[in-house]
Formats: structure tokens, sequence, C-alpha cells
């Protein structure tokens, strides 16, 4: 049964149901998906058996909350492919989109929700349910659209040799030995810079899914930089109503979120500095162009005028 939970977003168009459990599509990675439902990346990992770093494919499904007989002291017992996974799908049968699957298809520049429900013959709350899209069911190229549900495969854990000898604080014993976060020498505590100039236009509100974090108004093409040292945990656009975003982790705790870019220059996976330029500043459809900005703790927002010298 799904759980119907306010799901993160700098959309306005209200809240999102969250199923408890996710179907993974083109364009989606762990972090990705864990700052979406407002989830610690590396809990997130835990709970499905993969590491943070892991390439994941679409229609794998993943838990969105702490699954019930999730062991967190089992630290050694990991699963290297996902919590549960669909069966392979069937070979392409070719037809004029030459993209049809058994169970899914890719949208195709031109394609709406409501033409691939006329289409398949799927209607169109069934396909928002099965991919989790809210009114008024916006898809793009390239997109994976699930037309049927996919069924689980058993889990098959397996053993990783050796023993971390890392003293860890009582939130990160939730986190199972083979994350991403133990491959770097995080600071426990870090100094926070502003990451644009310019007025502030919206401010931090817990409470509306477009002010989970700050707008800070400019120019066109004015200079984003990372406001602490840390590493590129996501750059790309695959977060409905973020556009070009880029997501930096700072510690175990800390993330930062820069959003509306017109141009990104920093990669996942790219060590940067506080102060270094990681972007362009751009727009969100016909607002002045802004920064829209996030700092996320243990995966949930804060505000960031808390944490900068303003």
């Amino acid at each position: 049964m799904a759980l119907f939970v306010s799901l993160q977003s700098c959309s306005s168009s209200g809240k999102k149901w969250n199923p408890d459990d996710y179907t993974v599509k083109s364009g989606d990675t762990v972090h990705s998906i864990a700052w979406r439902y407002e989830l610690d990346a590396d809990d997130f990992a835990a709970w499905n058996g993969i590491s943070t770093s892991k390439s994941i494919k679409p229609g794998q499904r993943l838990h969105t909350r702490k699954p019930a007989n999730f062991d967190s002291e089992r630290r050694k017992q990991v699963d290297r492919s996902v919590a549960y996974a669909p069966k392979p799908a069937a070979e392409p049968v070719k037809t004029e989109r030459n993209q049809v699957y058994k169970k899914w298809v890719k949208a195709e520049k031109g394609d709406t929700l409501y033409g691939i429900s006329k289409q398949y013959g799927v209607s169109v709350e069934r396909l928002a349910q099965l991919n989790q899209l809210k009114k008024p069911y916006l898809i793009k190229p390239g997109q994976t659209i699930f037309l049927k549900p996919l069924k689980a495969q058993s889990r098959t854990p397996v053993s990783v040799p050796g023993k971390s000898t890392v003293k860890t604080d009582k939130k990160s014993q939730s986190v199972s030995s083979y994350t991403q976060s133990q491959s770097v020498s995080w600071p426990k505590t870090f100094r926070w810079q502003r990451p644009a100039n310019g007025k502030i236009v919206k401010k931090f509100s817990r409470w509306r899914n477009d002010s989970k974090g700050i707008d800070i108004e400019g120019k066109l093409g004015n200079a984003i930089v990372a406001s602490a040292d840390g590493k590129v945990v996501y750059s790309g656009n695959g977060l409905i109503s973020y556009g070009n975003l880029i997501i930096i982790k700072h510690n175990k705790s800390f993330l930062s979120a820069y959003a509306y870019n017109r141009k990104l220059l920093v990669q996942e996976g790219d060590m940067v500095k506080a102060g270094q330029k990681i972007a362009e500043m751009g727009r969100k459809d016909k607002l002045s162009p802004r920064l829209h900005f996030e700092i996320r703790k243990n995966g949930k927002p804060v505000d960031p005028l808390k944490y900068l010298p303003w």
C-alpha cells in the first residue's frame, strides 16, 4: 500500500504520492533518488544492499523506507545487485517506435503520457501510478515509461571480506561499511560561503515544496561557486523542476544543491574547493535569472540562512 507523504520538489504543484518502493528510471542515480525522497543517501544505499557509487538500471526496485527486517549491525552481508530487480526484459519487438518492450518503453520527442496511454491501451491513471507521476504528467525524451508492474527477484547475500577498524558515531552505524562515504576522509566541520552574489528573493519554508531552500537573484551567466569543499555526487537534469542541477557532498551529514543553472562545469566524482566556479546562473521558466540553493542535513532540508554568512 502506498504511503502518502510530501515529496521534495521545487515545483509548487503540491504533494506527490510516495510509494514504499521506487522503480528506477533512465537518468536516476542513488543520490538523485535519495534527494527526491529526502533520505540520507548512505542509509538509502544500505537499505538496498548497494553502494552510493553503484550504477543502477531502469526497472530496478529500491526501498524508499527502512525495511522492517533491516539489520544495521549486519555490516558484512550485502547484496551487490539491488534489493530486488525485474526479470530480464523480453527482446524488443520491431514496431513503428522500434523501442517497444514487454514491460516498458522509451519516451520519444513529442510523446505525452496521454498518447502513450492511447497507443498501448493502458489508462493514464495507471501509467501515472506505475511511473510516480503527478499532473500534468510531464515526460521527456529518453525517459523510461513503465507499462506493467515489475515482479520482484530474490536477494542473494554476498560476503565482503575484510574488517573495518574505523570508529563511527551512532548515526554512521546505520550505514554499511561498503558505502562510498568511507572512501573519502570527510571533515567533521567546515566553513560555508555564499554560492552566488545577489538578492535573496525567496526564503526557506520546510512546509512548501518549492521553498526547501533559498533563491538568489542575479544575471544570466553569473558564477555559481561551491559553498564548501566537497565531492560532486550529482550533475545533470534528471530531477524534475530543478533544471540543470549539481549536488555536492561535504561530509557524512551535509549536502548542498545548486539548481536552475544555465551551464554545468563539473561532473559527478569531481572534488571541488570552496569558492570554485561550478556552474553558470540560469533561470526557471519565466522567472528572473536566479540560483535555487539548498542544504540538506542527513537528507533533510534545513534553512541555508542559518549556515551561510549573509
